[in-house]
């Protein structure tokens, strides 16, 4: 689903994202759906500001796959603004700088999904693709595999 790269898309997204997962043929926990609504006005409110997608014209893009044991989350962007080459980094040291008013949202998001997010690797110029996946509480029910697989950042979906 691609949106304008403007301020009210990251509203447009969460609604998107509350209306496939509604739809869906899985019935998630409410803590799930609320996590992964936050990451996504997080995923979205970065590529608005910090990539070209947020350029007069700009556009992203995101992909929701969902199964009954996780839902992962994707937001491409349109690559980096002139002049200003940066690439999304998961960085979560900075949670604990209480006086940090930047830089602390993609470690929200790492602590929503335990570490299961990510990037695109090798960066894209064209574009950088943020990710994230959130296990369901059926998923450790079902296998009990709860805790497993924690903390690969960067590893594909």
């Amino acid at each position: 689903m691609s949106f304008a790269g403007q301020a009210a898309s990251v509203g447009a997204l969460r609604d998107w994202v509350a209306r496939c997962l509604r739809r869906g043929p899985y019935e998630h926990p409410p803590a799930v759906v609320e996590d992964l609504l936050v990451c996504a006005s997080e995923l979205a409110t970065n590529a608005v500001r910090h990539s070209a997608s947020g350029l007069p014209g700009g556009t992203f893009a995101a992909r929701l796959w969902q199964d009954s044991r996780r839902v992962r989350l994707e937001v491409a962007d349109m690559g980096p603004r002139p002049g200003r080459p940066t690439l999304p980094r998961i960085d979560d040291s900075t949670m604990d700088d209480g006086a940090a008013e930047n830089g602390r949202g993609l470690g929200f998001v790492a602590a929503l999904c335990e570490g299961e997010c990510g990037t695109t690797t090798p960066p894209d110029p064209r574009g950088h693709t943020v990710w994230c996946r959130l296990a369901t509480a059926s998923a450790s029910q079902q296998d009990g595999s709860e805790g497993e697989g924690h903390g690969r950042r960067g590893a594909p979906g």
